[in-house]
């Protein structure tokens, strides 16, 4: 169980302290979701930045640049007690072979580690975390784009979410099962996303965004806020000026976990339990 959140500021109309105020509610009510670890990816003056650290996103209280066009957090609840070494903790940097270099943050649960290896011939590396595999498998593909990630999320097994931010300032959402809620503020030139729901809605209220929100139809692509709809096997990117284009993928509806990804803390069913030793194992 972790949780994912961040912003894309494509018109430059939020202040440093709105932004500051949507980061500082957004952290404070995700870490709920995981506790042991946090990092930051964000996209500033034209430069990708990765922070990360062994404790909780409010803990942290990571700084970033001013006037940062894109900021993507990431709280780790650990299922393999390896947060203790920071390598293992999200984002991960990783660079394709035109050198296009990129962070990537995951939450779910990877589970054809061995069979993947051995297909794409991935190598040994010292990062112990299943999420890492994402990042292999983009750094055998010549460029980062909606083509290259619909491969790899159709190779995955198990139960996914995943971003990933470019070193040009392109952003990708790729939602296999694991729920990500997504609005657009037109108002602002905003977009915010966070794991669930109920968390954006907690999370809003704390913040000047709440007010448009609470009367807006969200349903409405005419509304000056609505809900960017991102289901299974879909992917979004946006681009430096708002553009928002889609992709969709295969999703392996039946390698997926059974487990209610909705919820705040983990459930561990006996099923769950046999999956977590058989990651554990690999």
């Amino acid at each position: 169980m972790c949780g994912i959140f961040g912003y894309i500021n494509y018109g430059d109309f939020l202040s440093n302290s709105q932004a500051a105020e949507i980061y500082s509610a957004f952290a404070e009510v995700c870490i709920v979701r995981g506790n042991h670890a946090a990092g930051i990816a964000c996209f500033a003056a034209g430069k990708l930045y990765i922070k990360k650290d062994r404790t909780d996103l409010v803990q942290a209280n990571f700084s970033y640049p001013h006037n940062t066009k894109i900021l993507n957090a990431h709280c780790r609840m650990s299922i393999q007690n390896n947060y203790f070494c920071n390598e293992n903790n999200h984002p991960f940097c990783g660079q394709t072979l035109n050198g296009t270099q990129y962070a990537a943050e995951h939450n779910g649960i990877l589970m054809n580690l061995r069979e993947l290896r051995q297909q794409f011939q991935l190598p040994l590396t010292d990062i112990s975390t299943d999420s890492y595999f994402i990042v292999q498998l983009l750094n055998t593909k010549q460029s980062l784009s909606r083509r290259t990630l619909k491969e790899v999320c159709e190779v995955l097994q198990g139960s996914f979410v995943f971003t990933v931010l470019d070193d040009n300032g392109i952003f990708y959402i790729c939602r296999g099962d694991v729920p990500v809620y997504v609005i657009h503020f037109k108002k602002w030139k905003l977009y915010v996303y966070i794991s669930t729901r109920d968390l954006f809605e907690r999370s809003a209220a704390l913040t000047f965004l709440w007010n448009s929100y609470k009367t807006s139809n969200l349903e409405s692509s005419k509304s000056e806020v609505h809900l960017v709809p991102l289901h299974k096997g879909h992917i979004i990117g946006i681009a430096p000026d708002g553009g928002l284009t889609r992709e969709t993928f295969i999703f392996q509806d039946d390698k997926a976990i059974k487990h209610n990804w909705y919820l705040h803390e983990i459930t561990e069913t006996d099923e769950l339990k046999q999956q977590l030793a058989n990651l554990n194992n690999e």
